[in-house]
């Protein structure tokens, strides 16, 4: 196994949920405070490193939120839902 990942896996802080917590704001707009709660309460790296791939490409905050809802187990990121441009498309 490599060390440094287990290390990473041990380390979970809150800067980078705050990272993560700035991505969203920066992609849709004020977080709302159930979902603050929900990215600070992440104690699970991968699931962390998930969220900011779907922050970063989901097409729309509904898409986001469904996903951080969706839990550890989720990851599918295919189809119109996970195309940043996809809303800028529409117009």
């Amino acid at each position: 196994m490599d060390h440094e990942h287990d290390h990473r896996h041990e380390t979970i802080n809150q800067a980078e949920k705050e990272d993560l917590l700035g991505l969203i704001q920066m992609r849709f707009g004020k977080v709302p405070e159930d979902v603050r709660q929900k990215v600070m309460g992440i104690g699970d790296l991968d699931v962390l490193d998930r969220l900011f791939l779907i922050a970063v490409n989901a097409a729309n905050w509904d898409v986001f939120l469904t996903e951080l809802n969706e839990g550890k187990d989720s990851f599918k990121m295919a189809g119109d839902g996970f195309d940043p441009l996809a809303e800028k498309r529409k117009d």
